[in-house]
């Protein structure tokens, strides 16, 4: 039967839903507040860049404008590139007609007769007023809708200005001032580097542990291409050897080139490579790459060795005029700017308005959606089933989230098309406290508890292929087609390893994508790749639950 379904938002996981939509024959309306595609890289600092490479980021079927040459010549896109790679994909797959832009959603709520959806929306600055109904609402509003802001002691009498990320649109607006970046994420980094390059002095204050360091680009290629299948299916348990082992080959190789003359790179650059390693190292046991969420990119060691950014612990309270208190008692006076690089919440306002405010279950899922990882794959309450559905909501600690919404995306249009049903109510709620109990022992409770979104790219984005039905058979692939087996194992994490098989499957292309694509080859990845099988023979023939390879089996069987 076709549906209609309401789209809320036209970022990337509001065009990759109407698409997977379109794709099953169902009928999607996008409703875009702005009037452009692209939602938040069209609205933040435009200075910016990817911190995932076009591979990572890329949807499974759609390379873009610039074809095999970037597939071949990977690198990070601004943030303008990336918009315009969605705008190609809006013209790609013919989406613009189903999108209406510069319309605003006041409120979503159910008609209990029938069941189905009304939407309120406003046009034209809300002069226009319209309610539309539809059989199913998608809410893809993204997970930047909402500052989250610290209330800091003191910050009444405090006369320097306090902002957010989000106020920050050109960094040349640092010039000439003393400002203290709040938290320790990959803007954060931005951040600090350009209010210590253009600035006059910085600070970065840093509560607990960092995250792990990873420049956007080592040896001139993007970092995230040793994201491979091999790296992260290694057993969990051992994250911090795998970590010291992977940091300390760096530490030698490093050492190696500068002893034989091999590294041509400026005395600055050296350092800044040194810095990471130093600060990767310091909180190795408590926060790694396998534990913690990356922060893929080198700014914050560059501005600390470039250009004397200091690093500083928390804040304690501000104090008149324009002075900081930290945690350790220091203090630094004359502070013109503190940006707060702390995140959003989920919030979802027009599920909380007065069209619904008598509606219990409706108020119920507005609350506990704030929690993403409470909901079933991070889509589903309960008491709404697969008619209201999240998209989108999801961060990996490493890897980039319009792929993961695109497999949310891919298995919600299979859902409304019937060919895949949700388990019982019962089923659902088992299987979500298994997964958070398994994020919350892979990446610590503390970390999830704060960033409710935090998963891991390769084994959520398997766990919804398994849904789909679009995960390949690499046992198979091991025997019929090696090739393909070694480059899905060992080159970088990709959608397209999804369309080999499954509904909508575009194995050509897919294949040709893999094939194409730059991917690393050295000892590192060798080593991880002949680990991971060692790991599995312990596991299997041995029985040591430690040691059953990540991804190799569904999170619901992670227990057993």
């Amino acid at each position: 039967m076709k549906l209609s379904v309401g789209i809320i938002g036209c970022g990337p996981s509001g065009l990759v839903t109407l698409k997977e939509l379109l794709d099953e024959g169902h009928q999607g309306t996008v409703f875009e507040k702005t009037s452009h595609v692209g939602g938040i890289f069209r609205t933040a600092y435009q200075q910016g860049f990817m911190v995932s490479s076009n591979l990572i980021t890329m949807f499974s079927d759609f390379v873009g404008r610039e074809g095999d040459h970037i597939l071949e010549n990977p690198r990070m896109l601004s943030f303008i590139e990336y918009s315009q790679y969605l705008d190609d994909y809006a013209d790609h797959f013919k989406l613009r007609p189903h999108i209406h832009f510069e319309t605003y959603v006041q409120s979503v709520w159910q008609d209990t007769p029938t069941g189905k959806w009304n939407m309120r929306i406003f046009k034209n600055e809300g002069k226009e007023q319209d309610i539309l109904q539809f059989d199913r609402i998608a809410v893809c509003s993204g997970t930047h809708q909402k500052r989250e802001m610290p209330n800091f002691i003191g910050q009444e009498q405090f006369r320097g200005e306090i902002k957010h990320l989000q106020d920050i649109k050109e960094f040349q607006d640092f010039t000439g001032k003393r400002v203290c970046i709040v938290g320790s994420g990959e803007s954060a980094s931005d951040m600090a580097l350009a209010s210590a390059k253009y600035g006059k002095q910085s600070f970065i204050s840093i509560r607990k542990d960092h995250g792990a360091i990873v420049p956007r680009y080592m040896d001139g290629r993007p970092s995230d291409l040793e994201t491979s299948r091999a790296l992260h299916s290694n057993p969990h348990a051992f994250g911090v050897y795998q970590s010291c082992f992977l940091l300390y080959y760096s530490l030698f190789l490093a050492l190696i080139a500068r002893l034989f003359g091999y590294d041509k790179r400026p005395p600055a650059e050296v350092e800044v490579d040194r810095q990471i390693l130093l600060m990767n190292l310091a909180q190795v046991r408590t926060s790694n790459y396998r534990n913690s969420f990356g922060t893929k990119n080198s700014g914050l060691a560059e501005a600390m060795v470039k250009y004397s950014c200091r690093r500083k612990p928390d804040i304690r309270e501000l104090k008149s005029p324009a002075t900081i208190v930290f945690a350790d008692g220091t203090q630094e006076d004359d502070i013109d700017e503190i940006v707060c690089c702390t995140g959003f919440e989920n919030r979802f306002p027009f599920l909380e308005t007065d069209d619904n405010k008598n509606d219990e279950i409706i108020q119920q899922v507005a609350k506990d959606a704030r929690i993403s990882h409470d909901l079933y794959k991070h889509c589903v309450h309960v008491l709404t089933g697969d008619n209201l559905f999240f998209v989108g909501f999801v961060r990996p600690s490493f890897g980039a989230i319009p792929p993961l919404a695109e497999m949310q995306a891919r298995w919600f249009a299979q859902l409304c098309s019937g060919n895949i049903k949700l388990p019982s109510r019962e089923t659902m709620i088992e299987h979500s406290k298994i997964y958070v109990k398994y994020i919350e022992n892979q990446l610590t409770s503390y970390r999830t508890n704060r960033i409710v979104n935090l998963t891991d790219h390769l084994v959520y984005s398997d766990d919804m292929a398994r849904l789909i039905s679009c995960r390949p058979n690499f046992l198979k692939m091991f025997f019929c087609e090696p090739k393909l087996w070694i480059r899905c194992q060992m080159g970088p994490i990709m959608m397209a390893h999804y369309r080999l098989c499954g509904p909508h499957a575009k194995p050509a292309e897919a294949r040709r994508i893999i094939h194409k694509i730059k991917w690393v080859h050295g000892l590192p990845e060798i080593l991880q790749f002949i680990m991971i099988f060692i790991h599995f023979l312990f596991y299997y023939f041995g029985g040591i639950k430690r040691c059953k390879p990540n991804a190799w089996y569904p999170v619901t069987e992670w227990l057993s």
